[in-house]
């Protein structure tokens, strides 16, 4: 039978008061003091005999080196240690894998390094915490997660600059081309991609440091969505295969008026629309452009109220006509909503022309009130020699006829060229002399002595103190015009001069012309406003004296002789006008500066008799 003590059985004597107490404590003390001081002493014998040593119990990587010197343990990790060049990085950008052999990255242990690690364990410089991490490992041993790896970072710069490289791009619109054989074809959106270069950086230099074998990382990208979709490319193209594929009729203009396909295609532009959303649409302006041309064919001039003349002046008026003229904005908007129609799918096969009203510059109310008091408030007239030079009178007296009656409402420019009608042999002109490169040419030119007729009519005009537009002097001065005032004109395929003015009168005016064999003569007629015109005498400077010259033509009979060219003296001129309204005011001051060449004369001779 087992004796327990008396205090064992029974616990709370050994806390109770008093000397059994006291002598437990003591006791207990003592005991955990004698532990300590084995711990202590065990941890210090280890530490002792490992003085160079990795401590007990500790691997790297799964490689044991516990009580190794530096030495064996470099030796055992260079050994063991798993390889690093074996395995792919994997990069994973936007739905593509680009693979790289590990083995090219530049990796690394750093054996020396990883050592110092495992070397420092329990060599914290602490004594208690180092002396509780020798005495755990003798029970459990220390594992060091990994060797430490070096990465060589001009590696790792080129593997980021070249997927930035090969994958960064910019976001793209769809686009609408229209080609020959296939039509509108869209060109689909791209999304734009821009790779995180420092997160992609610092992912490359955790994973390659900890991990061995293959190595995948999802490259960390931001896309950016373009601002014309795919979707509105090919809407886009669809609408503007609907709007040209057909012929688009043009109606109400009396014409059998079509734009063909083509020319439709051609007018579609792609971009912005008006509701914000992005597709095809018209270029108005090209469009504008397309169909200004047919203006004159759907429409019709008007004509102005005209006067008619009896032997003391006007004695009636003959009615204005209005016309018809095509509205050129209206049409392009009809044309526009028609294709509009076409683009949502309707087979719209027409657009309407809208056609207005043409007013006449004088209305016939407008010259019945002016009629009584129509009188005629300048002329000029211009005698001239008929012959092969003006076509015996025809080049000068065909235009003189066209504007005969022709009437200018107030506000309205005239132009020469614009008022006669068309300059050609079946009208009856003729070649005549003209100027060319500062000599006269006879038969130079079809209509050659027109200007007869201009500078006629820019005095008549000038005269009448109507603001003068477009004047130019001849090459050199003719003698009979008037100093400084003549108005030459010339048209060619490629050049206009000519000459212009406005009637800026509140009332219409009226150009009569007269002729006669070797004259022609310009009025002006219209209703007496007190306007008074003043000329200043020309003032001539830079004189030139012209020459006589003898040139021998073989071609002429010896002993004849031909003039080919007059002499014509050089010189500049100077002429102001002044035009003052019914209270003196001054409403126009013109000064017209001519310079006129010298051209010495020629005279061809035949060569000379030879002797016998």
């Amino acid at each position: 039978m087992t004796t327990i003590p008396a205090a064992l059985s029974r616990p709370r004597l050994l806390l109770a008061a008093g000397p059994m107490r006291r002598g437990f404590m003591l006791g207990l003390l003592a005991t955990l003091v004698v532990g300590l001081m084995m711990l202590i002493g065990a941890s210090a014998g280890v530490a002792l005999s490992h003085a160079e040593r990795v401590m007990p119990g500790v691997s790297i990587a799964g490689v044991p080196v516990g009580g190794m010197d530096r030495t064996s343990a470099i030796a055992r990790l260079e050994a063991q240690l798993p390889s690093l060049t074996e395995g792919m990085l994997l990069l994973q950008i936007d739905a593509e894998t680009r693979e790289l052999p590990v083995a090219d990255l530049g990796r690394a242990y750093d054996i020396e390094a990883t050592v110092d690690a495992a070397l420092a364990v329990a060599r914290s410089g602490n004594p208690l915490a180092d002396g509780v991490t020798r005495l755990r490992a003798l029970a459990h041993p220390t594992a060091l997660a990994g060797a430490s790896v070096t990465l060589d970072p001009v590696v790792v710069d080129e593997i980021v600059a070249g997927v930035v490289a090969d994958y960064d791009r910019p976001p793209a619109d769809a686009s609408v081309r229209l080609r020959k054989q296939q039509g509108f074809v869209a060109t689909p959106a791209v999304v734009g991609i821009t790779v995180d270069a420092e997160a992609l950086r610092q992912a490359l230099t955790t994973m390659l440091a900890t991990s061995r074998g293959d190595v995948a990382i999802d490259v960390p990208v931001e896309r950016a969505d373009p601002a014309v979709s795919t979707r509105d490319g090919m809407a886009a193209a669809i609408a503007a295969g609907w709007m040209s594929q057909e012929p688009l009729r043009l109606t109400g203009g009396g014409e059998r008026l079509k734009i063909q396909p083509s020319r439709l295609a051609s007018l579609i532009t792609f971009g912005q629309l008006a509701d914000g959303g992005w597709g095809a649409s018209i270029d108005e302006g090209s469009l504008a452009k397309l169909l200004r041309p047919i203006a004159d064919r759907v429409g019709s001039a008007p004509r102005d109220a005209a006067f008619l003349y009896g032997p003391n002046g006007v004695v009636g008026v003959v009615a204005a006509e209005p016309g018809s003229k095509l509205r050129l904005k209206a049409t392009v908007a009809n044309v526009v909503a028609a294709l509009g129609q076409r683009a949502a799918g309707s087979s719209k096969p027409s657009a309407a022309l809208a056609i207005g009203v043409a007013q006449p510059n004088v209305t016939t109310a407008e010259a019945r009130k002016i009629a009584p008091v129509m009188q005629r408030i300048s002329s000029w007239t211009t005698f001239y020699v008929p012959g092969e030079g003006n076509f015996w009178n025809a080049n000068i007296h065909i235009p003189a006829w066209d504007l005969d009656g022709r009437v200018i409402g107030p506000g309205e420019w005239f132009e020469f060229w614009q008022g006669i009608g068309p300059v050609t042999l079946e009208r009856g002109y003729g070649y005549g002399g003209a100027i060319i490169g500062g000599r006269s040419v006879p038969n130079g030119a079809l209509a050659g002595g027109i200007c007869s007729t201009s500078t006629t009519l820019f005095n008549a005009a000038m005269r009448a103190g109507l603001e003068i537009g477009e004047r130019v002097n001849h090459s050199y001065y003719i003698d009979r015009y008037p100093m400084g005032l003549d108005a030459t004109v010339l048209q060619t395929d490629t050049w206009e001069t000519d000459m212009t003015f406005r009637n800026d009168t509140d009332s219409p005016v009226v150009i009569r012309s007269f002729t006669g064999n070797g004259w022609v003569r310009f009025e002006i007629w219209g209703v007496p406003s007190g306007r008074t015109v003043t000329l200043s005498a020309p003032a001539t400077s830079n004189h030139g004296i012209a020459i006589e010259t003898t040139v021998v033509n073989p071609d002429l009979a010896p002993g004849t002789s031909k003039r080919v060219e007059y002499m014509h003296n050089g010189f500049d001129s100077v002429v102001t006008r002044w035009v003052r309204d019914a209270n003196g005011t001054l409403i126009h001051e013109d000064t017209w500066y001519s310079h006129y060449r010298t051209v010495n004369g020629i005279t061809e001779v035949g060569p000379t008799r030879s002797s016998d």
